[in-house]
């Protein structure tokens, strides 16, 4: 039998909240140990090296205003690059819809347009974002997990019928490429505002005129440079199947045989991935019915590189937003000149990309290729596939990042990160007042305090 390795707190997964929370711990004085079931730190946070640039894949763009990411990226010495000239491009992308181009300059006089008169100028994938701000009931982002927020935990759906939209509407408004859900009815109306505050609060503490950053060479240099910071590495190939709490301690089995025993435990995993690990004694009540019914987003990549400017031969902007399973189809600008293109990425959500993931990486590149080609000839054999990330099918992962589905932020968002015996959770998943990346940092950094104050 193998021998167990003892350490006051283990860590399990070595994305932004377990690193977090590890160097928290590592401050403080605690003997911290980060085990990863990958051969890379990151988990959500990718960046691959194709044909000479980064595709990044999950964490993609650091929000200007996000102070801990920022933070650490600087205490660490990772360069960061405003990318404002580059995300200037996404403005432009032309909308496509049942397999045909909408120019943006047509579409606040177009047929298919039914968004209120005053919001026709609103391209379909804006048009959300911006209502969730304009409509918002939360005064600041924490306010989504108070008593009198419950009656927003409706569906999308039907809140836009509270504001008059029929089917038609709902579908432009919330129902094309979606981040959350399957659809308007699969998703909590009071998820989209806790984003929307979110992204509020955070322009609070971005510099003027500064949309974003990346990290050179890759965001994933952020994690990297973290666990390069911690004094014990990160001990990769260590996928967990069981962890047994008694009153001492914990003991953690991994499928390779390792044991290891600690204090604490600091669980960083999604609930996806969570669920196949045997905890005893076992999770009760709302927090077991929270890691056996989350929902993950769905979320699929694929990288092209072009042949040629196909998009100067028929005149439309080079970036789509489609109704169809090519998604998001993105013009990437990650060389010197902001102007030039690199290359391509679709990024395909939702039911799209379930469809897109049962293809296969050759069948998903052939499916995006041909659904461009059929709608703006000037591409046909123009685009060469590359590769491609699928969150929802990578066992680490289970989807993109999480999200609730109406009811479910009542019922279950303020306790399903409580800690169960010498466990304590962090994640995404789990941020109270931020989202995404600035959320699992926040929920990693909460972990650590806590377990420092015991």
């Amino acid at each position: 039998m193998a021998d167990v390795r003892k350490h006051e707190v283990v860590v399990i997964g070595a994305g932004l909240a377990g690193l977090a929370a590890a160097l928290d711990l590592q401050a403080g004085g605690a003997d911290v140990q980060v085990i990863e079931a990958q051969q890379r730190v990151g988990g959500r946070v990718r960046s691959m090296q194709q044909l000479g640039s980064n595709k990044e894949a999950g964490g993609t763009y650091i929000g200007a205003g996000y102070t801990r990411i920022i933070g650490t990226a600087q205490r660490h010495g990772v360069e960061l690059i405003d990318v404002t000239p580059m995300l200037q491009f996404f403005r432009e992308q032309e909308l496509v819809l049942d397999g045909k181009i909408i120019r943006q300059a047509d579409w606040p006089h177009h047929p298919a347009n039914r968004f209120p008169d005053d919001d026709k100028p609103i391209m379909p994938w804006a048009y959300h974002r911006q209502l969730t701000v304009r409509e918002n009931p939360l005064s600041e982002p924490g306010a989504w997990l108070e008593p009198d927020a419950a009656q927003y935990d409706i569906s999308v759906r039907d809140w836009l019928e509270q504001l008059g939209f029929d089917d038609a509407g709902v579908k432009l408004a919330y129902g094309m490429n979606v981040s959350f859900g399957e659809d308007a009815r699969d998703v909590s109306a009071l998820l989209l505002f806790f984003r929307a505050a979110f992204s509020v609060a955070q322009r609070r503490f971005a510099p003027e005129g500064v949309l974003g950053y990346t990290a050179r060479n890759g965001v994933a240099r952020i994690p990297q440079a973290m666990a390069d910071a911690l004094e014990k590495p990160v001990e990769f190939g260590k996928q967990v199947t069981a962890i047994e709490n008694d009153g001492a301690g914990a003991t953690l089995r991994c499928e390779d045989g390792t044991r290891y025993r600690a204090q604490h435990v600091v669980c960083s995993l999604p609930f996806g991935v969570l669920r196949d690990i045997a905890i005893d004694p076992p999770l009760e009540g709302l927090q077991a019915e929270a890691v056996s019914s989350l929902p993950a987003q769905p979320m699929t990549q694929v990288y092209f590189r072009h042949k040629s400017n196909f998009w100067e031969a028929d005149g439309y902007a080079p970036s789509l937003f489609t109704d169809g399973v090519a998604g998001m189809v993105a013009a990437a600008r990650n060389g010197d000149d902001p102007n030039e293109v690199t290359s391509f990425t679709a990024w395909t959500l939702g039911p799209n990309a379930a469809v897109l993931d049962a293809l296969g990486a050759a069948g998903a590149g052939k499916r995006v290729i041909a659904e461009i080609e059929a709608v703006r000839p000037a591409a046909k054999d123009q685009l060469e596939f590359l590769g491609m990330q699928s969150w929802g099918t990578d066992p680490c992962a289970r989807g993109g990042w999480a999200y609730f589905r109406p009811g479910q932020i009542t019922r279950f968002a303020a306790v399903m990160g409580d800690p169960h015996a010498r466990i304590r959770f962090c994640g995404e998943h789990l941020g109270r007042v931020s989202r995404g990346m600035e959320g699992a940092m926040e929920s990693g950094e909460r972990v650590g305090a806590e377990i420092l104050s015991l």
